[in-house]
């Protein structure tokens, strides 16, 4: 059903005779005859091939192109597998997106879930940092107070030497009393 459909050549082939020359009358006449049967030609197989094309649209127009499909087209009717009725697969896909729905469900509930965890512990960072820092600043005043202490300790030293051990022993009954008793007015 799919002649061979040939074509003449685009542009006609023109023949240049040379001005010195002149031309035979009977020569131009077979060249015009020439050209007017490879035009008649052409046209002709225009005219079968707009009958081909016709006829094309005609079957397109009837839905009658499972009768001769083109090897390229591959007909979706072809492609699928039917498994079950068209309904049990609407039901299939009905039962599928109701898992995804619940599926994206539980991980935006993860995802808030872990968003609080995030939050929460990023402020117990932040209370642990700032125990961590009151600590720090009362290590740094203890110390601070202890440096006092021991200058004051190391001043009293100097100024009281230490006496000789028989020198407190003797002394410390008298230094009892007058811890017990008060310090006389004298004194």
């Amino acid at each position: 059903m799919n002649p061979m459909i040939a074509f003449p050549a685009a542009k006609p082939e023109l023949k240049l005779t040379s001005h010195s020359s002149a031309p035979h009358p009977l020569e131009d006449r077979r060249r015009m005859d020439e050209d007017l049967e490879a035009l008649r030609l052409r046209e002709a197989n225009l005219r079968e091939y707009e009958a081909h094309l016709r006829s094309w649209q005609e079957q397109i127009e009837k839905g009658n192109t499972h009768s001769n499909p083109p090897h390229y087209i591959t007909p979706a009717t072809m492609a699928r597998t039917a498994t079950g009725t068209p309904f049990e697969v609407e039901a299939a896909l009905h039962a599928a997106w109701d898992k995804l729905i619940r599926a994206r469900e539980l991980l935006e509930a993860e995802q808030a879930h872990l968003r609080d965890d995030r939050l929460i512990l990023k402020e117990a960072t932040s209370v642990l940092k700032r125990r961590e820092d009151a600590v720090t600043a009362r290590e740094a005043r203890l110390a601070q107070r202890e440096e006092q202490v021991r200058l004051v300790v190391e001043a009293t030293t100097v100024e009281h030497p230490q006496s000789s051990a028989l020198a407190r022993l003797t002394q410390a009954p008298f230094a009892m009393a007058k811890s017990v008793f008060g310090k006389t007015k004298s004194e």
